[in-house]
């Protein structure tokens, strides 16, 4: 999944976050590097279109939601985007290539050893 300037920028702010954030909280963040300010329905538009598209975990929180990053970071979000679209035929084509690329195949299997512990 390719993300937007906007949707970069409220990513962003949730990667750095301790936790879930407010649409307000999230706001607030992205208001303070800004001129001129976000409006709050385009932040809660964007936000909501995120958590449809699997980018970020929407839970309730008072009368509102509280949103978390579905993923670590772009990188596996691009993968995640990429699962979704393609699913066995991404993987097939990947493992294809590791199977001729030696370096990869090495990483693969340190990242493999490394999840199993």
């Amino acid at each position: 999944m390719s993300l937007g300037s906007l949707e970069s920028s409220i990513m962003d702010v949730l990667w750095a976050a301790d936790g879930p954030l407010t649409v307000r909280e999230t706001l607030e963040s992205l208001n303070r590097e800004r001129t001129p300010p976000l409006a709050y329905t385009t932040v809660l538009t964007v936000m909501s279109r995120l958590a449809d598209k699997g980018a970020l975990v929407r839970t309730a929180k008072g009368r509102g939601h509280a949103y978390a990053p579905a993923v670590a970071d772009e990188a596996a979000l691009a993968v995640q985007g990429v699962l979704r679209t393609y699913g066995e035929a991404a993987v097939a084509h990947f493992l294809d290539r590791a199977a001729t690329d030696p370096a990869l195949r090495q990483r693969l299997k340190a990242l493999l050893e490394d999840g199993q512990r």
